[in-house]
């Protein structure tokens, strides 16, 4: 957050710290690639939803592009990759798992959302 503000940021989000909250609903697959080196590695896409979103880059990422055409708009998306994203999260795989994170993974951690949350205004500096 000092970072942020030093660059004259008013304000930031912060959603991706929380993703391994206890308190978040990411799925297994959503948890293990948080903590992964894939994590690094993220990308605007449409695939999952029809509407640009930052995710961590899994095989449908690379293999179609994050952002081809042809890709239903939103909210029809999510229903044509549903199968697909099934079949593979039932082998284990999060090939077609929609993987949200934003450009700084690093700063997930697991614990509480309020300890983080406090941590966070902490840093805040008025």
């Amino acid at each position: 957050m000092a970072a942020a503000q030093a660059l004259g940021a008013a304000g930031v989000q912060l959603g991706t710290a929380y993703l391994l909250c206890p308190e978040s609903r990411a799925n297994p697959f959503h948890r293990a690639a948080l903590k992964s080196p894939q994590a690094a590695h993220t990308a605007l896409t449409t695939l999952f939803s029809g509407r640009p979103a930052r995710g961590i880059v899994n095989r449908i990422m690379r293999e179609l592009g994050p952002l081809p055409d042809g890709v239903p708009p939103f909210p029809l998306a999510g229903n044509a990759i549903g199968a697909l994203r099934a079949k593979t999260e039932s082998r284990g795989l999060d090939h077609c798992t929609p993987l949200w994170a934003g450009q700084n993974v690093s700063g997930c951690r697991e614990i509480p959302a309020a300890a983080l949350t406090r941590e966070l205004a902490a840093g805040w500096r008025d």
